[in-house]
């Protein structure tokens, strides 16, 4: 806290220039950078070979965001159409970015092999088409049908089987039942995955008043490098996520431990992020408590610490894990003795990463999920509404 900042700083992000004067933080989105990085992608993709996408009868598309950071989020979406395309052997499957907006042809900051489309490459090649899935991302859900353009609007209500999946990732991000009538102007065929045990319910179903199945994720960090507890480093990785707790918990944190290292993680490839975390003791989640940030670390001998809530953990069960908090008032009164007594302890800190593997295996199963997706596909769907037929006159379809 007493060391001097310089009094101007210039940070590029991948969408703002960050700029600190006299400690006061500004953040400017780059508009000419955006349009730079668009065109130059769009160049890319034009030159991409398209016959399988002109030819193609059946078509599922997962629309992910252009900023193409790592997050939970966009790494399962893309996990989801590598899964997808190898099961549906039917399908030509595909990732795309919302329809006219920026793009992007390649996420860098995780292993994959995709190339990302432009939705109006979609529009303007898929001339044989018959059947489209459309997978939409929860929180974009209630904005996608504003951004189609008329060419977009005559291209999906042309389509004999048009289904759209909305992907409930965050129950807290998902729109309210009466913010999704304007998909009804295209089909009356939606469904929503959700991706957390705890939200696969037939509440959760009624509530939106769609066919409801879960997809949940899949965890495979075996290429990743691990780390012995000797050599691991004094370093506590923090997501970014905001919370009002989270800066009375970070100053307590560095108040007892000087000599450790507090890392945000911030605009960095996963590579770079999975090596960091099993260099380090531990982990601090102050985003869904259920994440990645959580889960991931225990897959490369590592530990993070969470705060339990109902929205996202499977059942209560999981606040008996030394490592997850029933608040963040007891996150903040026991952390500081919990750091202390697990990076000292090898058999502790061994013992509370095995406990926690136990119960993510229970869930986190690759035949599960695997067989998930299979059963999603054949439309045999977890749940289905138990609830009035939907008023044709409030959403009709048009």
């Amino acid at each position: 806290m007493g060391k001097n900042k310089k009094l101007f700083s210039k940070e590029l992000t991948e969408t703002h220039d960050i700029y600190r004067i006299f400690g006061i933080k500004f953040a400017v989105r780059d508009k000419k950078r955006e349009y730079e990085e668009t065109k130059a992608s769009t160049y890319i993709q034009d030159t991409l070979d398209l016959s399988r996408l002109q030819n193609s009868k059946k078509i599922i598309v997962f629309l992910t965001p252009a900023n193409a950071k790592i997050n939970g989020g966009v790494m399962s979406i893309f996990s989801l159409c590598q899964t997808t395309r190898e099961i549906c052997n039917d399908a030509y499957c595909i990732l795309s970015t919302y329809p006219n907006g920026k793009t992007y042809v390649i996420n860098d900051k995780f292993y994959n092999n995709e190339k990302v489309l432009r939705f109006g490459q979609i529009v303007n090649n898929a001339k044989n088409i018959e059947e489209l899935i459309l997978h939409i991302p929860d929180y974009y859900a209630d904005d996608f049908y504003k951004d189609l353009k008329e060419q977009d609007l005559q291209f999906l209500k042309s389509i004999q089987n048009l289904q759209l999946n909305i992907m409930n990732q965050n129950i807290e991000l998902m729109p309210e039942p009466e913010d999704l009538k304007d998909l009804y102007k295209l089909t009356d065929n939606i469904t929503q995955t959700v991706a957390h045990n705890r939200n696969a319910t037939q509440e959760v179903c009624n509530k939106w008043n769609i066919p409801t199945h879960l997809c949940s994720v899949s965890i495979d960090l075996s290429k990743y490098r691990t780390y012995s507890f000797e050599e691991k480093e004094k370093n506590i990785v923090i997501s970014p996520d905001l919370h009002e707790s989270k800066e009375i918990i970070l100053n307590k944190i560095e108040q007892f431990f000087p000599d450790w290292k507090l890392i945000t993680i911030d605009n960095v490839t996963f590579t770079h992020y999975i090596d960091l975390v099993a260099r380090s003791y531990f982990t601090i989640t102050f985003g869904e408590g259920m994440d990645g940030y959580f889960n991931q670390p225990i897959y490369v001998g590592s530990l993070g610490f969470s705060t339990y809530n109902d929205y996202f953990f499977p059942n209560k069960s999981w606040n008996d894990l030394r490592n997850v908090y029933s608040s963040y008032g007891e996150m903040l009164e026991k952390i500081c003795d919990d750091i202390n007594d697990l990076s000292t302890n090898k058999n502790l800190y061994y013992q509370t990463i095995q406990e926690h593997l136990q119960k993510s295996n229970e869930i986190y199963k690759v035949s599960d999920y695997i067989s998930n997706i299979e059963r999603f596909y054949k439309k045999e769907y977890d749940f289905y509404p138990q609830i009035k037929e939907r008023n044709v006159n409030e959403f009709s379809h048009i």
